[in-house]
């Protein structure tokens, strides 16, 4: 896929990963979602009781950064099939571990996904939803080209909190 266009430092790859590193995929998806825990709809304590078919199902839809061989960074993308949204694809579970943030890999990422998007054929737009407490992600997105298109008053219910969801575009 790509490296490290933006110079961020040390060489970091954007690719996906083969099934056989569905245990790199499982750690970096737990951080997730347990060191952004308002971030995510799903829980560490859902998903670390996935067996290994699981992992290995779910890493196709995925895009990973590398810094060397380990997994910092991922993005998920979903084409929808039912016949009336075909022209649908879906961004989800983005995330970058927070020691490798502010260098532009978050941006590396997403440039990939619409890239292999755009270049699937026959989808017309992107959609994602994204915590309204998010504002980095937010900005991403807003510099990427997508658009709000609206909210979901208290979304998620994390740690006493309430949590309002901003849904968003990209038109293809």
């Amino acid at each position: 896929m790509s490296e490290n266009p933006a110079g961020v430092g040390s060489l970091i790859t954007i690719r996906r990963l083969p099934a056989d590193r569905w245990q790199d995929f499982r750690k970096i998806r737990l951080e997730a979602l347990e060191t952004e825990p308002y971030a995510f709809l799903s829980s560490s304590t859902d998903e670390e009781k996935f067996p290994e078919t699981t992992w290995r199902e779910r890493i196709v839809n995925h895009i990973f950064a590398l810094n060397g061989s380990e997994v910092i960074g991922m993005i998920g993308l979903i084409f929808r099939s039912r016949e009336k949204q075909k022209h649908i694809a879906d961004i989800f579970s983005f995330y970058v571990r927070r020691e490798f943030r502010d260098r532009g890999i978050g941006n590396l990422l997403l440039i990939e996904a619409i890239n292999f998007i755009s270049s699937s054929g026959g989808i017309s737009k992107i959609e994602l939803s994204v915590v309204s407490d998010q504002k980095a992600a937010i900005k991403v997105y807003e510099k990427n080209g997508f658009r709000h298109a609206g909210i979901l008053a208290r979304e998620m219910f994390v740690n006493g909190h309430f949590h309002d969801e901003i849904l968003m575009e990209k038109l293809l």
